[in-house]
């Protein structure tokens, strides 16, 4: 309490508490947490300095957030709908939107020249490390509350969202079934980049290449590469 109320009204980093009060109504008590999720890994090498720990954390506690909302808004649906629904929330693009819709990328700092393909995800990124954030300075209830109330609530429109078809990869397979033509998803290149690991798959169609995806992790390159057949195809 007495933290926060130095940082609210004595400390010299008033903007960025009234800034983080604004978006998730808690004021915060450990200062330095919520300076870290502006210090993106391009400006602030070390892993104790720079938000990608808080994002780790942030995807977990985010995640089992949703969950629990879906699960008790929705009780008689089955455990395949939940998941389903989950992973439309917390994708990587509605992430962005969030980021961008709360102003984050307003305060984060970081080399725009060397961001590279990263440069797209900064803002879901950033808002999973706020998620971080909050959660080891007020604890998981008042993260639930600010998911919840704040994001779930008043910025998603879920029934939208469980309308919209975002795997790819399974409207791909449905296309080539009824095509009666083989899919393949074939990992072309496993390395990493900006210190992540980072995937390219390659994605053959009746033995033909027809896309190239890329992605920090294998799921995520497969769909990128669907996603790309099926422009290439004119499915969309």
């Amino acid at each position: 309490m007495i933290f926060r109320f130095y940082n609210r009204f004595l400390s010299g980093n008033q903007d960025l508490v009234s800034f983080i009060k604004g978006i998730t109504g808690v004021v915060p008590s450990k200062i330095i947490l919520y300076q870290q999720v502006f210090r993106h890994r391009s400006k602030f090498h070390e892993p104790e300095k720079n938000n990608e720990r808080l994002e780790l954390l942030g995807d977990s506690i985010l995640d089992a957030i949703v969950c629990e909302y879906l699960y008790k808004k929705y009780p008689y649906r089955d455990e395949g709908f939940i998941t389903s629904l989950r992973s439309k929330v917390v994708n990587r693009k509605q992430l962005n939107e969030i980021g961008e819709k709360l102003g984050l990328l307003k305060k984060l700092e970081y080399h725009k020249r060397s961001i590279g393909e990263a440069g797209k995800d900064l803002a879901g990124n950033t808002f999973e490390a706020l998620v971080g954030a909050v959660y080891l300075d007020a604890g998981f209830d008042k993260t639930r509350q600010f998911i919840q109330k704040r994001i779930l609530t008043n910025m998603l429109d879920l029934e939208g969202i469980d309308a919209t078809e975002t795997d790819y990869k399974s409207k791909l397979y449905h296309y080539s079934q009824r095509e009666n033509k083989p899919l393949d998803f074939r990992v072309h290149e496993q390395g990493t980049r900006n210190r992540r690991s980072y995937f390219v798959i390659h994605l053959y169609i009746d033995g033909e290449q027809v896309a190239i995806g890329e992605g920090y992790n294998k799921k995520a390159a497969e769909q990128s590469a669907a996603l790309n057949a099926m422009n290439s195809l004119g499915l969309n």
